[in-house]
């Protein structure tokens, strides 16, 4: 874990030292440019949102050869089917990112996180792992 010195503010490193990349944040009278702030801040939203995209598209390619039985299949009580790997990964997603940090973003349903919680105890109960390729898709 790395320790902040004296000089240590969002804007400067460990060694209190303000990187290049924060310079232009900072008026000449030292108060935070808030306009430029801002526009960093959406810059990177926007990228975070390419990058899940971009990710989500990936994981669709991995099982595009895949019929729906193929992915209904539990090979062993120990491995969750391929669909309830991609419900969970986007249960994941709206539960501990979208739910926390949008405000006013509301669940698609709260019944899945019974069926797509994986081992978070203190998200509630959930569907247990032996039994995840009975699950049917939702009607």
């Amino acid at each position: 874990m790395q320790t902040l010195g004296s000089n240590a503010s969002p804007l400067n490193g460990a060694d209190g030292v303000r990187s290049a990349a924060a310079a232009d944040l900072v008026l000449s009278d030292g108060r935070m440019n808030f306009a430029r702030t801002a526009s960093r801040a959406y810059q990177a939203s926007d990228a975070l949102s390419d990058r899940y995209g971009q990710v989500r598209q990936q994981t669709e390619a991995l099982v595009r050869a895949l019929s729906a039985e193929d992915m209904t299949v539990q090979s062993m009580p120990d491995a969750s089917p391929v669909k309830w790997h991609l419900a969970h990964t986007t249960w994941f997603f709206e539960t501990l990112l979208l739910s926390i940090h949008s405000p006013g973003y509301r669940g698609f349903d709260p019944g899945y996180g019974y069926l797509f919680n994986s081992y978070y105890e203190a998200l509630g109960p959930r569907q247990p792992r032996a039994q995840r390729g009975l699950l049917t898709r939702p009607a």
